[in-house]
């Protein structure tokens, strides 16, 4: 009899234990506009994403092997704010997706890549330099220049990934990439140049030494010695910038949330599978 009212226990708790389902559907989206419009400082280059162990948001098998599976366009709930994306002049989207998962952890949930956009591969290299730009090699480069090896492969203008995982809440965490082509100052010379003499103010240079006895300026003759400037020559070069989306959010099963980015945006719903 106690191991029955065990066991009938067990199966009246079981539900709390079992698996919960999640639809997640995505939209990322950028803004119409000149990043250099915007007053922010972005820093000249970023990290590498860490997208090891992602996989492709699009690979439907890879998903599959993972637990993960694609939903297709009639099962999702965003196409109205998507379609306001696309018809609005200052919105750009990029990716719209959805897919079932379960309540995994951080740890077992995988990261998903999503690449979108323009590939900018055939234009620049993997360093952001433009294919159109003369190579520069170490006898012609400036002093300190250390030339790299140009790396050509896919450069889409969306790239990172996002992972949606539940650690007692919801959580999404998005490091993420938006590359737009844009010009850079670039030091292409550094030279020494004599300052003309007669440019010079022709002032003595004295000192003191130890023993207080003053010491006569270096002079040749009755000129003073000529001095040297350095002369940076600069150039303007088209180059492929990155800019960063990375952020992670508590989320609420059911609700619609925005993650806001001065270049870019996301929308993002997580429905609960009943």
């Amino acid at each position: 009899m106690k191991k029955l009212i065990i066991l009938l226990l067990c199966v009246i708790s079981w539900p709390s234990f079992a698996e919960r389902w999640f639809d997640v559907e995505v939209i990322v989206f950028k803004r119409n506009q000149n990043p250099d419009a915007v007053q922010e400082n972005w820093p000249d280059a970023q990290p590498d994403i860490n997208l090891s162990g992602a996989v492709s948001v699009f690979d439907k098998q890879t998903l599959a092997a993972r637990g993960l599976q694609v939903l297709p366009k009639n099962q999702w709930q965003l196409n109205a704010e998507y379609n306001r994306l696309a018809n609005h002049a200052g919105f750009k989207p990029l990716a719209h997706v959805a897919w079932r998962q379960n309540d995994g952890g951080r740890g077992s949930m995988p990261k998903l890549r999503f690449t979108a956009g323009r590939n900018f591969g055939d234009s620049f290299y993997k360093d952001g330099t433009s294919k159109d730009a003369p190579l520069v090699t170490s006898e012609s480069a400036p002093d300190g220049y250390q030339p790299t090896d140009k790396v050509s492969g896919p450069m889409y203008e969306l790239d990172g990934f996002i992972r949606v995982y539940v650690q007692h809440y919801l959580f999404i965490e998005t490091d993420l990439a938006l590359r737009e082509p844009g010009e850079r100052k670039v030091l292409k010379e550094v030279q020494a140049v004599p300052v003309p003499l007669d440019n010079q103010v022709a002032t003595e240079v004295e000192g003191v030494t130890a023993e207080g006895s003053n010491i006569a300026a270096v002079t040749e003759g009755s000129a003073l010695t000529g001095l040297q400037k350095l002369e940076r020559t600069y150039s303007i070069e088209k180059y492929l910038k990155s800019y960063g989306f990375e952020q992670k959010r508590r989320m609420r099963s059911g609700e619609i949330h925005y993650l806001d980015h001065p270049l870019m945006g996301l929308i993002i719903q997580v429905t609960r599978v009943e």
